[in-house]
C-alpha cells in the first residue's frame, strides 16, 4: 500500500477539514511535537478528526496506534469512520478487521491499529505505540493516562492526542495548560459552530434552552472552574464539630441510599433545627438483614428519626420492613425527573450554606466530583464520573429533601434554582 501525501489523501477520502480541524493537522505535521491536546465543543468533528489522524498514521509501514476513549461505544465511533476512509484507498482484501477481543485493523505493511477501553484499566498496559489518540479525555479517571497511557509511547517516542469536550478544570484543563506551555506541545480550542455544518438556528436554540453554564462548556468549550460540578462551595460548609449525639427533644432526618452489588449503601442523619450532618455511615457487602438492622439502630439513636429511603428495586421490601417496625418512613423512588428534584435542592443548600457538613473526605470527594452528563436529546443526567460513586450524594440528598420541603420555601428558593442553572432572563421548567 502506498503513501499519500496530505493533499492526496483528504482528496481520496473525500474528507474537507474545517479551520480547526486543519489547525491540528498542521501541528501533526511538525515531528518535534509529542502531545496536542484539542478542547472542542459538540458537534464539532472530533470523531473524524480522530479517524484521519489514525488513517495517516497507519499508512505508513509497522506502525502501531490505539484509539482510547471511556468505553468501546466511543472508539467505535472513530473506528467506524475508519474503516470508511481505509475503504477508499485500500483493496478490502488487503486488510483484516478483527472485533475480539477488542476491535482492530490490520494492513499488510505490518501497521495496525486497536481500540481500547478505559473500563478495563489492566487492559492498557504493556504495549508500545507510535500515535495514542485519547478521545473525550476529560471524562476519564485522572489516574489512567499518568499510570496506564503514558509508559505506552515512550520506547517509540510515540505522539499523544488528547481531544475532548471539557468537563470543568479536571486534569484535561492541566494537560491542556502544559501542552500550550512545552515546546513539544499544542493546544488548540475550538467551540462548536467552527464546524462550518453546525446549524446556525440550532445554536441560537441551544442558547435559550441549555443552562448558561452547561452551554459554555459543551458548545464554547470553555474551562470553567466547578461546571462540570453540580456542587459549589462544598469546602465553604465544613464543620469540624459537625457530628454529634442526639439531644432530647430535637427532631432528626435520616437519608437513606442503599448499595446495590458492589455498592455502599449510606446512611446520613440531619438535625433538622440546625441543617447539621450529625451523623454519617457508610458500609458495602452486607447482607441487607444486616443493613436492614443497621437502618433502625440509626434511626432509635436520634429520636426515631423520620426515614427517607431509596426504595428503588430492593430498597422497597427494606422499607416495608422497617415501616413494619413503627418508624416513619417515606420512600422515594428515584428517576430521572425524581433524582434532579433532590439534587437540584441539594446543590442550592450547599451553594446558600443552608447546611454544615463533617471533614470527612469521603463526603468531600464525592460532592466535588458528582457532575452531570448531556444526552443524545440535550438534556441534563446527572451522575458521577466514570468509575465512581455517588452513593454519598443520594443519601445526602434524600436527607436535605426531608428538612424543609422546597414547595413550602416558595419563590425564594424556585428563584434560585432558576438562577442557578438558567441565570437573569432565561426560561425555567423547574
Amino acid at each position: 500500500m502506498k503513501s499519500l501525501n496530505d493533499t492526496k489523501l483528504l482528496e481520496r477520502i473525500g474528507f474537507v477539514p474545517h479551520e480547526g480541524q486543519n489547525a491540528v493537522l498542521e501541528a501533526v505535521k511538525d515531528k518535534d511535537i509529542r502531545e496536542i491536546a484539542l478542547s472542542a465543543g459538540r458537534r464539532f468533528g472530533k470523531s473524524l478528526l480522530c479517524a484521519y489522524l489514525v488513517l495517516r498514521e497507519i499508512l505508513r509501514p509497522n506502525r502501531k496506534v490505539w484509539i482510547v476513549s471511556v468505553n468501546y461505544d466511543l472508539t467505535q465511533k472513530v473506528f467506524t469512520y475508519l474503516l470508511q476512509f481505509i475503504a477508499k484507498v485500500a483493496d478490502p482484501k488487503t486488510f483484516k478487521v478483527h472485533n475480539r477481543p477488542f476491535p482492530k485493523l490490520t494492513l499488510p505493511n505490518g501497521s495496525w491499529v486497536e481500540c481500547r477501553s478505559a473500563e478495563n484499566p489492566n487492559s492498557l498496559l504493556g504495549e508500545e505505540l507510535d500515535l495514542l489518540i485519547i478521545d473525550e479525555a476529560a471524562m476519564m479517571p485522572p489516574m489512567i493516562y499518568d499510570r496506564y497511557l503514558l509508559p505506552t509511547t515512550t520506547s517509540r517516542k510515540g505522539r499523544v492526542v488528547f481531544i475532548s469536550t471539557p468537563f470543568g478544570q479536571n486534569w484535561f484543563y492541566h494537560k491542556f495548560l502544559e501542552c500550550t506551555e512545552r515546546d513539544d506541545g499544542a493546544s488548540f480550542n475550538y467551540p462548536s459552530n467552527t464546524n462550518p455544518s453546525f446549524p446556525k438556528d440550532e445554536w441560537e436554540r441551544m442558547m435559550q434552552l441549555m443552562p448558561e453554564a452547561v452551554f459554555k462548556q459543551e458548545h464554547l468549550a470553555s474551562f470553567l472552574p466547578d461546571a462540570a460540578g453540580v456542587f459549589r462551595g462544598v469546602t465553604e460548609i465544613i464543620n469540624d464539630d459537625c457530628l454529634a449525639d442526639s439531644k432530647r427533644g430535637e427532631v432528626y432526618v435520616m437519608g437513606v441510599d442503599l448499595g446495590k452489588h458492589n455498592d455502599f449503601s449510606v446512611i446520613s442523619v440531619f438535625d433538622t433545627s440546625t441543617n447539621k450532618l450529625v451523623y454519617f455511615d457508610r458500609f458495602n457487602k452486607i447482607d441487607y438483614p444486616l443493613q436492614k438492622a443497621r437502618i433502625i439502630a440509626a434511626a432509635q439513636r436520634y429520636n426515631n428519626a423520620r426515614i427517607i429511603i431509596d426504595s428503588t428495586g430492593l430498597g422497597d421490601p427494606i422499607s416495608d420492613d422497617i415501616q413494619r417496625e413503627g418508624f416513619i418512613v417515606d420512600d422515594y423512588r428515584l428517576t430521572n425527573k425524581s433524582k434532579k428534584n433532590i439534587i437540584d435542592k441539594l446543590s442550592i443548600y450547599i451553594e446558600q450554606k443552608r447546611i454544615t457538613i463533617p471533614n470527612i473526605p469521603e463526603i468531600i470527594n464525592e460532592l466535588q466530583a458528582f457532575g452531570y452528563t448531556m444526552t443524545d436529546a440535550g438534556n441534563i443526567k446527572y451522575s458521577a464520573p466514570q468509575g465512581l460513586h455517588d452513593d454519598i450524594v443520594i443519601s445526602l440528598a434524600l436527607g436535605v429533601w426531608g428538612l424543609t420541603n422546597i414547595t413550602e420555601q416558595g419563590n425564594a428558593l424556585e428563584e434560585a434554582l432558576r438562577m442557578r442553572y438558567f441565570g437573569q432572563g432565561r426560561q425555567t421548567y423547574l
